[in-house]
């Protein structure tokens, strides 16, 4: 999506000059800019005449919606040591399975596949909501074939150890 000039040059995420942020503090060089949500694909999706059906699946998604929290720029970085999701807030089963998911994916985007040398760890804990559901089940089974391959270890913590040791995609992939 190319707004506000973002294109495929890393440059392009920087505003060329430096001043002060709307938090108060002053930069000298570059100033990032403010990235695209998901809110603004909608919207340009909505504009373009062949895109509405798409438009209209992402509303659930969009923020003030019933699955919209990620609808926001990230300020998250991969670089830390340690990155910890806290999703204790999110009380609604369906909704929990959700954010898992994605944080999930990106974990393994964003983690997992830069500075690959690095030895790394993934934890995923409340692991017994993937079970729920066949896909789901097969993604967590998915990350965990795939992180041997990068030497990263999934650990999953849960409270219910009969739902994993009763689990088709355990008892077929081990």
């Amino acid at each position: 999506m190319q707004k506000d000039g973002i294109t495929t040059d890393v440059d392009s995420l920087f505003e060329k000059k430096g001043g002060k942020l709307d938090n108060g503090k002053y930069v000298i060089g570059k100033i990032p800019k403010k990235m695209p949500t998901l809110t603004d694909f909608q919207k340009k999706l909505k504009e373009r005449n062949n895109c509405n059906e798409l438009a209209e699946l992402l509303v659930p998604f969009l923020r003030g919606n019933s699955l919209g929290i990620f609808d926001c720029e990230s300020k998250i970085t991969s670089d830390a040591e340690i990155i910890n999701f806290d999703m204790s807030e999110i009380k609604d089963e369906f909704t929990k399975l959700y954010a898992s998911f994605v944080i999930l994916t990106w974990v393994w985007q964003k983690f997992v596949l830069r500075n690959r040398e690095k030895r790394k760890i993934i934890v995923c804990d409340e692991a017994w909501l993937f079970l729920k559901y066949q896909e789901s089940a097969e993604f967590l089974v998915n990350v965990a074939r795939r992180g041997r391959k990068y030497n990263v270890p999934l650990f999953i913590g849960s409270q219910f150890i009969d739902e994993f040791l009763s689990c088709e995609e355990r008892k077929n992939n081990y």
